[in-house]
């Protein structure tokens, strides 16, 4: 069976030229209607730009009037176009340049809305004597009436704030099943924990076997020791295999049978 449509082969010159012809034709026309549907598209950006309304920034989060205003007049400067063509990484830099600002974050909200969500930094611990640690473990200076001295007291080599920081609340989520909480926490340089409890017991740790170690106290503690916390001064945890128990002065109790047998004050008598 013969076919009717003609091959390649079979074209003679001059049917060459012309399917030449009118693949570069055909070509040419899809070019210019892609091009004519992105100036359409452009057109039609530059028209929503033009006429959209101005952006309106909506600062939220819990941030003092004062420093609502403040952001507000900053980012005036930087938001000056419309909806769609505010800069938001210029309005996210111009938050940031706020010391007392944690984090934040930035995002168009329809129909001409901007959303900046601010968290303010906020003093979780001092670091030293004059310094301040936010709950990232960054030091930094909290504005004037902010500095809040009842916070618990950390210090440690230089560098190692958010390793203290990360430590202190571990520390404290051990020790929450006793009741006791962290109030003062001290790295030395050749890496011993000095802890200071809201009851005024002290703890001294080393870097070696700290959760077993730890763990080893709150049993004894919890089992021995806390009918007298009140008369312990500290207790040395760096052993490998037990604990130190230092009395405060005159406060000591007595060992009988291997186990302490405090005295009351009345009587004199073994509890």
């Amino acid at each position: 069976m013969t076919s009717s449509v003609a091959t390649a082969q079979q074209l003679t010159p001059k049917q060459r030229q012309w399917r030449t012809l009118w693949r570069i034709l055909s070509f040419l026309w899809l070019l210019a209607g892609l091009s004519l549907l992105a100036w359409g598209v452009w057109g039609l950006w530059v028209q929503l730009q033009e006429k959209a309304p101005l952006a309106l920034v909506h600062i939220e989060g819990d941030i003092s009037p004062a420093d609502r205003e403040e952001l507000s007049a900053r980012l005036k400067k930087v938001v000056q176009g419309s909806y769609f063509s505010t800069d938001l990484v210029a309005i996210r830099d111009a938050v940031l340049m706020s010391p007392w600002v944690e984090s934040m974050s930035v995002q168009r909200r329809w129909p001409d809305g901007i959303r900046v969500l601010v968290v303010e930094k906020k003093a979780v611990a001092r670091w030293g004597e004059r310094q301040f640690l936010s709950a990232r473990g960054e030091v930094f200076q909290p504005k004037v009436g902010h500095e809040g001295n009842n916070l618990p007291l950390l210090f440690g080599p230089v560098g190692k704030t958010s390793y203290v920081m990360e430590q202190f609340r571990s520390f404290n989520d051990l020790l929450r099943p006793l009741n006791l909480r962290v109030v003062e926490l001290h790295l030395t340089e050749r890496r011993t924990w000095f802890m200071t409890m809201d009851n005024g017991l002290q703890l001294v740790l080393d870097q070696n076997q700290v959760h077993e170690k730890l763990q080893r106290f709150l049993s004894v503690y919890q089992q021995v020791l806390s009918p007298y916390a009140d008369r312990i001064e500290r207790i040395d945890l760096r052993y490998r295999y037990g604990l130190a128990v230092k009395w405060k002065e005159g406060q000591a109790v007595a060992v009988v049978n291997n186990q302490l047998a405090a005295t009351t004050v009345q009587n004199k008598q073994p509890i």
